[in-house]
């Protein structure tokens, strides 16, 4: 029972793990901060519609979808008054920017994650395939693309990223272990705890990543940008 939480671990730290690596990179273009916010909208927002959200949908309907949805953009409101008070607060604004809108994203990315560990450990009657596998790793190095390039324009360190990428990752943990004992008794729940999480990830991108984007370049720039992002993940949620 245990070691299906231990791989789902594993297999989630490695996604984020491949996804803080990427985003090293892309902080070296710090200085095309509009450029990398773009793109991180279209890789969240495309993640959003053509993965999570349908999965959701097929788990609980369209109406427990929306319920959930709206529930996620309403909760945003006090996660944002929360993080307030747990990120700290520096001389330099565009710092506090970076450190809130990564820790907002940690927060949503935590609480889906955990039906995630769900779905994954209710379907070990099938058998533990390198395909889910795959999957579990593979969903998750664009969102860690998205998180950890506001915390790393913000300076965090090697430590915190491996302290991070802990805690984000235990909710998969936690949540295969739950699944290969009940399995999937309760879709409605864990499609409300999704499309939950769903409304706040959506809400956090355009708040806090699209909008700096037309702050620092224009509206159709970045709407353009976000497309790009968009059509990579379509094209590697096909071809990979």
């Amino acid at each position: 029972m245990y070691y299906v939480g231990a791989i789902g671990f594993m297999a989630t730290a490695i996604g984020f793990g491949l996804g803080g690596v990427l985003a090293v990179f892309f902080k070296r273009l710090q200085q095309k901060v509009s450029t990398i916010n773009a793109l991180c909208t279209g890789l969240i927002l495309g993640l959003v519609c053509l993965e999570i959200a349908p999965e959701s949908i097929y788990l609980g309907g369209k109406t427990i979808f929306m319920i959930g949805f709206l529930t996620g953009i309403l909760g945003f409101f006090k996660i944002h008054e929360i993080s307030h008070k747990l990120t700290p607060s520096t001389d330099n604004l565009q710092k506090d920017r970076f450190i809130q809108t990564g820790v907002l994203l940690a927060i949503s990315i935590t609480i889906h994650n955990f039906p995630l560990g769900i779905a994954f450990g209710s379907s070990q009657s099938l058998g533990i395939s390198k395909h889910i596998l795959q999957a579990l790793i593979l969903h998750n190095i664009p969102e860690g693309i998205a998180m950890f390039i506001p915390l790393f324009l913000a300076g965090l360190r090697f430590k915190m990223f491996v302290i991070i990428t802990c805690i984000v990752s235990l909710p998969v943990a936690l949540g295969s272990i739950i699944g290969s004992v009940i399995g999937m008794k309760y879709p409605q729940l864990w499609a409300f705890i999704i499309s939950f999480a769903l409304g706040i990830i959506v809400i956090v991108t355009i708040k806090e990543i699209f909008i700096e984007a037309i702050k620092h370049s224009s509206f159709t720039y970045a709407l353009v940008v976000a497309g790009i992002g968009i059509v990579i993940i379509w094209g590697y949620m096909t071809f990979v």
